[in-house]
C-alpha cells in the first residue's frame, strides 16, 4: 500500500499560509500591497483585538470584476506575471498569487469590490479556504476586505500570537513603513476607533515625515540624493543626535518595494563610523532604484528579502553616497551632544551644598603635572575621495559655537577653562556650560592627524623587543604582515610563536609598544568588520587611544587651551574615533530649570 498521498487543496493552502501569514501584520502588509498595486490613493486599515478578531483594509483602487475576484482567492492566480521570466521585469509588489488564498485558508474572509462607482460589485465569502457565497452588491469603487477570526482553524498557530499591544505595534510598523515609501498615498490605521497612523497623501515627503514622526526627529533629518553606476539613492538620513539603541528607525525600499537588508545596514554603520557610539543605530529612510534584472525579488515568501547580482558594488556605492551626504550635512555642520538633567523631586527644604571650584594658573603650576603633550599644532582635515569620480576641494568646517575662541574667552584663552577631577575640562560660553573629556578629545585630534595622510611616526628601537604570540595572533600576522610593514612595523620570526619587534610609534613609550602591537593583531583578527573594515583605520584608532592623554593627568592651562583649539578644527569634534562623546553641553536654560528659575 502506498504511503505517499496527494494532499487536498485546502490542506495545501493551510500549509502555504504559514509562509505568508505569520501574524496580523503580515496580513495587513499583503492586503496593503495589493491595494497599492491596484492604484489606490487612499488606504484605510481597521483592527479589532490586535487583528485577531478582525482586520479590515479598504481602498479606492481599480477594483475587480466578478471573474477576477473569484480567481483572486485561488492559489497561484495573478494578473502580475504570466511566466517565470516576467519576474525579471516585474514592477508590482505582489506577483505570486498566494496572498489572498493563504489568508482565506486560515480565516473567515469577506471581499467586496467594484470597478466603477454606481455599478454593481461583487461580494465573496470564504471560510477556511472554502468558498461559501458569491453575490452582487452595491459598493463604491475599490476593494474592501475583512479578515475575521484569524487562525480559527489552526489553533496551534494561535499559541505563537503575541499580546494585543505587541501585535498592534507590529501592524503600526508595517503601515508606517509603507506610508514612508508612498507619500502620494493617504494611509490610516485605527484600532478600536483610536487613530494610530494618518498621512494625507500629499506626495510631499517632508509633510509625510512630519505626520509620522515627532518634531524632535524631523528637525534632525536631511535629504540624500546620489547615483553610483546604475544605482540611484534617495531618501533621508538622521543626525547622530537621534540615534537609537535598535534599528527600529531604518526603512529600506528597492524599486519602491519594502525590504530588509543586512548589507545596507552594515554600509550605513560603516558610513556613520565614529559619529556614533557602539550599539547605536542611525535613522535611515533609503529609496534604492536599480534595473530589475540586477536584483532577485523571489527569494523568500514574505518578499522582504532580495538578492543583488553585484552585492559588493552596491555596498560600495551606498557607502560612498552615505559618506558624502554625512560629510556635507554633519561633519561640517555644528551640533553638540546635550545633557539631559534628571527630574529632581520637589522638597520643602533643601540643604545648601557649597562646592569650591578653583583652578588658577598659579595653583596649577604648583601641582605635579603630566609630561608635556604636543597639543598646539593645528590638525589638517582628512582628505577623502569624492564619490562620482570628481575631485573637489574641501573647506574647513565652521567653528563650533561651544569651543572657545579668542573673542569668547577674553584676553587669555586659559582664563575660563577649569580642570575637573583631572579628567574633564570645563568652561562656559554665553549660552551653555561645556564639559570635555580630555582623553576622548585628544584621541580625536590624534586620529585626525593620522588620517590626514602623515600616519604615525615610527622609530627603530635600540634594543628590539621579543613578543610572544598566540596561535590566532600568529595567523593574523601571517595574513596581515605585509600591511603592517607598510605602516612602518618591522618584525621578524624568533622561533616558535615569538617574533622580534624592531620598530614602533615614536611618541609611544617602548613599554606600551608591545601592548599596542598585540591589540592591533587582536583587532585585525576579529570579526567586527561592519564598523571598522579598514585595517589602517583600526591601527590609527588604537594608536590614537594609546597616545592620548589619560584620565587623571592634569593639564596645564595652556595645554588645556591648546587641546580645545585643536579639537575645534577636527572633522567631528563631538565624538572620539570609537564613537564616545568628547563633550556635553548643559544649556543655560537647563541650568535655570534645575534651580527652579524657570
Amino acid at each position: 500500500m502506498a504511503k505517499i498521498k496527494r494532499l487536498d487543496d485546502v490542506t495545501i493552502n493551510q500549509i502555504a499560509a504559514g509562509e505568508v501569514v505569520e501574524r496580523p501584520s503580515s496580513v495587513v502588509k499583503e492586503l496593503i500591497e495589493n491595494s497599492i498595486d491596484a492604484g489606490a490613493k487612499k488606504i484605510e486599515v481597521y483592527l479589532s483585538n490586535g487583528g485577531r478578531q478582525k482586520i479590515q483594509v479598504v481602498d479606492d483602487g481599480s477594483g475587480m470584476e466578478r471573474e477576477d475576484a473569484l480567481l483572486a482567492v485561488e492559489r497561484h492566480a495573478t494578473s502580475k506575471i504570466a511566466t517565470f521570466e516576467d519576474l525579471r521585469r516585474n514592477g508590482t509588489l505582489g506577483f505570486r498569487g498566494e496572498a489572498l488564498a493563504s489568508i482565506a485558508a486560515v480565516s473567515r474572509l469577506n471581499l467586496q469590490t467594484a470597478t466603477e462607482s454606481g455599478a454593481l460589485g461583487t461580494k465573496i465569502w470564504v471560510e477556511g479556504g472554502v468558498l461559501r457565497a458569491v453575490e452582487p452588491i452595491g459598493v463604491p469603487r475599490g476593494t474592501n476586505i475583512t479578515v475575521e477570526n484569524l487562525f480559527f482553524n489552526t489553533p496551534a498557530r494561535l499559541k505563537f500570537m503575541r499580546s494585543i499591544p505587541s501585535e498592534v505595534t507590529n501592524v503600526k510598523e508595517v503601515v508606517t513603513s509603507l506610508a514612508l515609501g508612498y507619500p502620494e498615498i493617504s494611509f490610516r490605521l485605527e484600532h478600536h476607533g483610536m487613530e494610530l497612523v494618518h498621512t494625507l497623501g500629499t506626495d510631499d515627503y517632508s509633510e509625510t515625515l512630519e505626520q509620522i514622526f515627532s518634531p524632535n526627529i524631523c528637525q534632525e533629518l536631511f535629504p540624500i540624493v546620489g547615483t553610483f553606476g546604475p544605482l540611484r539613492l534617495t531618501g533621508f538620513l538622521g543626525r547622530p543626535n537621534i540615534a537609537r539603541g535598535n534599528r527600529g528607525l531604518q526603512y529600506f525600499f528597492l524599486n519602491r518595494r519594502l525590504f530588509h537588508s543586512r548589507m545596507i545596514a552594515a554600509a550605513a554603520e560603516k558610513a556613520y563610523d565614529t559619529l556614533l557610539p557602539v550599539a547605536r543605530f542611525p535613522f535611515l529612510l533609503l529609496q534604492l532604484e536599480l534595473p530589475p534584472e540586477l536584483v532577485d525579488i523571489n527569494v523568500h515568501p514574505t518578499k522582504m528579502e532580495v538578492k543583488f547580482r553585484e552585492e559588493k558594488e552596491i555596498f560600495r556605492g551606498i557607502l560612498q553616497l552615505l559618506k558624502s551626504a554625512l560629510e556635507t550635512n554633519v561633519t561640517t555642520t555644528p551640533w553638540r551632544p546635550r545633557y539631559k538633567p534628571p527630574v529632581l523631586p520637589v522638597r520643602e527644604q533643601l540643604t545648601p551644598i557649597v562646592v569650591p571650584l578653583t583652578n588658577t594658573g598659579e595653583e596649577a603650576s604648583s601641582m605635579e603635572t603630566a609630561a608635556p603633550i604636543d597639543l598646539t599644532s593645528s590638525i589638517a582635515l582628512k582628505e577623502s575621495s569624492v564619490p562620482f569620480g570628481t575631485e573637489q576641494t574641501k573647506t574647513p568646517p565652521p567653528p563650533l559655537s561651544v569651543v572657545p575662541t579668542d573673542q569668547t574667552m577674553g584676553g587669555s584663552e586659559s582664563d575660563r577653562i577649569f580642570n575637573l577631577f583631572d579628567t574633564y575640562l570645563l568652561w562656559e560660553d554665553a549660552s551653555a556650560l561645556v564639559l570635555v573629556d580630555q582623553h576622548a578629545a585628544h584621541e580625536r585630534i590624534l586620529y585626525d592627524r593620522l588620517c590626514s595622510g602623515s600616519g604615525p611616526n615610527m622609530q627603530y628601537f635600540l634594543t628590539p623587543l621579543t613578543v610572544e604570540l598566540s596561535g590566532a595572533q600568529q595567523q593574523t600576522l601571517d595574513e596581515e604582515g605585509e600591511m603592517l610593514r607598510e605602516l612602518g612595523w618591522d618584525f621578524a620570526p624568533f622561533g616558535g610563536e615569538a617574533i622580534i619587534l624592531r620598530s614602533g610609534p615614536q611618541d609611544l613609550p617602548v613599554a606600551e609598544v608591545e601592548e599596542l602591537f598585540l591589540s592591533l593583531l587582536n583587532e585585525l583578527g576579529g570579526t567586527n568588520v561592519g564598523r571598522e573594515a579598514d585595517p589602517k583605520e583600526r591601527f590609527w584608532k588604537i594608536t590614537a587611544c594609546r597616545q592620548a592623554v589619560k584620565a587623571g593627568a592634569r593639564l596645564g592651562p595652556e595645554e588645556a587651551a591648546a587641546l580645545l583649539r585643536d579639537l575645534r578644527h577636527t572633522t567631528v569634534p563631538q565624538t572620539c574615533p570609537h564613537g564616545r562623546p568628547t563633550m556635553v553641553a548643559i544649556g543655560k536654560t537647563e541650568i535655570e530649570k534645575m534651580f527652579k528659575r524657570r
